[in-house]
């Protein structure tokens, strides 16, 4: 006769199962699997509009030990209804929601407010209502309306230690988060770095993301905006992706002690877009260049030549030396912003006194047929000095417009197969040289342009 297996093990073979649906069908098994692994099926969940949050909430209000199970929650494919398809619950299915609301809620006004929106399935409203439950959380996807009222105070409350958080440390375990918006008939919101410092003061925050954070020097802060003593934060990674910093987003980079990542992608589609000042980063990130491993300026962004409030006339566009980031090992950054060229054809300052010695990949994005045979003879010099200058140097990475549409003859373009774009020959020949010279020193090299569906491996 077999012995059964141990709750030890059937745990960790029931958390290898990734599949929300295989861990929710051990439930059904036997009344022991059920008891056994219904705080695993509640680790995670992926919520995805008001009638699942409603059931999920209910569960945890009804069975509090199933909220210290919850790990993560994911809202990022939250999919708001139509005022026509809103279901609205009874009076009686929303008594425990009402009830956990006043709770929750520091006046009777407030009460009032929450109530009422929750009957009108105002999303924020029930996203809100869930978040204090989730004690042990330490993953979040987060999704903001473009006009918000709950998300923005329940932090806030967090990180002052005010009601319901004030018996308790506020998301001491939260460890990431990444905000987005919710989709809005006429254009998505965007956040003030004053908005997302609050997630930096948490006590074991290491990685935030944000879509669409906008810095101006017109800033309009909230009145409840708390400071943030520098070098406070332990968050190591920062990732923000189509946003706009005009002052190199330096709140948010003074308030990290070791900031390892800083991933930048610009946008110059906000209303308080100001152009790119990469020169702003410099300065705002020269207190980590001990610390930073990964930097990009940018990932494909958004570079407009005129921004809402006009002429985009933003001629600072060097990032500068990054000779002293003695730590930096990838870097993704455009042309104008890795080589002083402005006007002329060589830079002032050439690439091997720009880089810095610890590198060991770099992507060069936005460059034009013209610049390449600059920038291969300066990659090429670098490569020169490879062994005494640039000894982890591993891959290189050039994007571009490199294919040309409107004079396919004259170009050298040849178009692939039903009409696929290919990069010109033209610009392979101009490669040449470079890829011998990485070929000889074992580093790997790609030709990108971002219009061609593949990636080419020279």
């Amino acid at each position: 006769m077999s012995l059964p297996l141990p709750n030890d093990i059937l745990l960790l073979v029931g958390e290898y199962m990734e599949d929300h649906r295989d861990r929710y069908n051990l439930l059904f098994v036997c009344r022991h699997f059920h008891d056994l692994f219904l705080r695993l099926v509640y680790q995670a969940a992926a919520l995805k509009d008001c009638c699942q949050i409603r059931s999920f909430l209910g569960a945890l209000l009804r069975r509090p030990e199933l909220a210290r199970a919850v790990r993560t929650l994911d809202f990022h494919d939250w999919h708001p209804k139509s005022t026509s398809t809103r279901f609205t619950p009874s009076n009686e299915d929303l008594v425990p929601f009402i009830q956990w609301a006043h709770t929750l809620s520091h006046t009777a006004e407030e009460h009032m407010k929450w109530e009422q929106d929750l009957r009108d399935d105002v999303e924020e409203a029930w996203i809100a209502l869930l978040l204090p439950l989730a004690s042990n959380l330490r993953h979040l996807q987060l999704v903001y309306p473009r006009q918000n009222l709950y998300l923005d105070r329940m932090v806030q409350r967090a990180v002052k230690g005010e009601k319901p958080f004030d018996d308790q440390p506020a998301f001491r375990v939260l460890r990431d988060v990444s905000l987005s918006h919710l989709a809005d008939e006429d254009s998505r919101g965007s956040y003030q770095p004053s908005q997302v410092l609050p997630f930096f003061q948490l006590p074991s925050m290491r990685a935030f993301s944000a879509d669409s954070v906008v810095e101006s020097t017109r800033p309009q802060e909230p009145e409840s905006a708390q400071p943030v003593e520098a070098g406070s934060s332990l968050i190591f990674e920062i990732t923000l992706s189509a946003s706009s910093g005009s002052q190199g987003m330096q709140s948010l980079v003074a308030s990290c002690s070791s900031l390892k990542s800083f991933k930048y992608q610009h946008s110059d589609e906000h209303l308080l877009a100001e152009g790119f000042r990469p020169s702003a980063f410099f300065e705002s990130l020269a207190k980590s260049k001990d610390s930073l491993e990964t930097l990009w300026l940018d990932s494909y962004g958004t570079h407009l030549p005129f921004t809402v409030a006009g002429a985009n006339e933003t001629h600072d566009e060097w990032f500068g030396p990054l000779t002293e980031f003695t730590s930096l090992k990838n870097i993704r950054i455009r042309l104008p912003n890795l080589l002083d060229v402005r006007y002329q054809y060589e830079p002032s300052c050439p690439l091997t006194d720009v880089l810095p010695s610890s590198v060991e990949s770099l992507y060069v994005e936005g460059c034009k047929e013209s610049s390449l045979g600059m920038l291969v003879g300066q990659l090429q010099t670098v490569l020169n000095q490879r062994k005494s200058q640039f000894a982890r140097l591993k891959r290189l990475d050039i994007e571009g417009f490199f294919h040309d549409e409107d004079d396919e003859d004259a170009s050298g373009y040849q178009p692939g197969e039903a009409g696929e774009k290919v990069i010109k020959a033209r610009v392979y020949e101009t490669f040449e040289p470079l890829h011998r010279a990485c070929a000889e020193a074992g580093i790997d090299l790609y030709v990108r342009d971002r219009a061609c569906w593949r990636d080419e491996m020279l």
